[in-house]
């Protein structure tokens, strides 16, 4: 008998170790700083454009089997170092329909639509061509317009990405001190973890990722251009999704997701007349 209890013990530390020998194998991947930096305009942040991996590798914890790795190249372009806050939103719209009310707090509770159509009044409030054309619910985009626009999803994960190839740009996990996120569902079980928030935080709160951006993990879900679909034909120049779908993607995750749903290259489908208070979006324009 005690020679059973020894073998099943030896077995059980063997096991244990091996578990361990497998998270050791997960080494901390810092952030990569881009040898030809993206350059601050305002509240924009000028991203000069390359090629990058879409998508996440299989043996990445949590993976979702629509992020399937493939090459993409993006011109250069300007993303909103910032989501839109509600002062942001009512100054173009003269409402604010957010379910957390602060003026330096994200917009939301605002569909694909409406983050469309806000593009276009701010576009020309400010004397840009609108990049879309809005009839009813069909919407098409003028890619040739200096207006403002949502990102698409390769720009989106590209700029969020900042040059690291982890699940996060913070590395290969992410804290309740760097991002909001529902704290009680840690990425690493046991790590990262904390208080709840419960609610959205300021467009400004935490450190920028790599390149200047902030809230790219968490805090509101963000609209993308791209409809929803496999990323089938997606490699090559500037991507944009398909031509057609059912469901727009949103992007980052937000204060009421889990931290394996704020990931990089974690991918959301969603109506694009639906709201809630986790979503809202972020602007990019062309580099004219």
């Amino acid at each position: 008998m005690k020679k059973i209890t020894y073998i099943l013990t030896a077995g059980l530390l063997m096991l244990s170790a091996c578990s361990e020998a497998h998270i050791d194998k997960e080494p901390e991947q810092p952030p990569v700083t881009p040898s030809d930096p993206p350059v601050e305009q305002g509240d924009f942040v000028q991203i000069n454009g390359g090629s990058f991996t879409m998508g996440s590798p299989e043996d990445e914890r949590w993976r979702e089997n629509d992020e399937v790795q493939h090459q993409v190249t993006v011109g250069p372009y300007l993303i909103a170092k910032y989501e839109v806050s509600q002062a942001d939103y009512r100054s173009v719209t003269g409402v604010n329909p957010s379910y957390f009310q602060g003026d330096n707090r994200p917009v939301e509770m605002v569909s694909w639509y409406d983050a469309v159509r806000f593009c276009n009044a701010l576009s020309l409030s400010e004397g840009l061509e609108p990049a879309y054309s809005i009839d009813g619910t069909e919407v098409t985009w003028n890619r040739e317009a200096n207006g403002y626009r949502l990102p698409t999803e390769a720009e989106w994960e590209y700029a969020c990405r900042a040059g690291t190839d982890s699940p996060f740009s913070t590395g290969r996990n992410i804290t309740v001190e760097q991002s909001n996120w529902y704290s009680s569902y840690p990425y690493i079980e046991g790590e990262g973890g904390g208080t709840y928030r419960r609610q959205t935080v300021d467009v400004d709160e935490f450190e920028p990722n790599p390149w200047g951006l902030y809230n790219m993990h968490g805090n509101v879900s963000e609209w993308c251009w791209d409809y929803y679909d496999a990323y089938t034909n997606a490699a090559g120049p500037n991507p944009s999704g398909p031509e057609t779908g059912r469901n727009r993607v949103a992007r980052g995750g937000g204060w009421y997701d889990y931290a394996k749903h704020v990931r990089s290259a974690y991918r959301s489908a969603v109506p694009a007349d639906y709201t809630d208070y986790k979503r809202g979006f972020r602007l990019a324009r062309n580099v004219e």
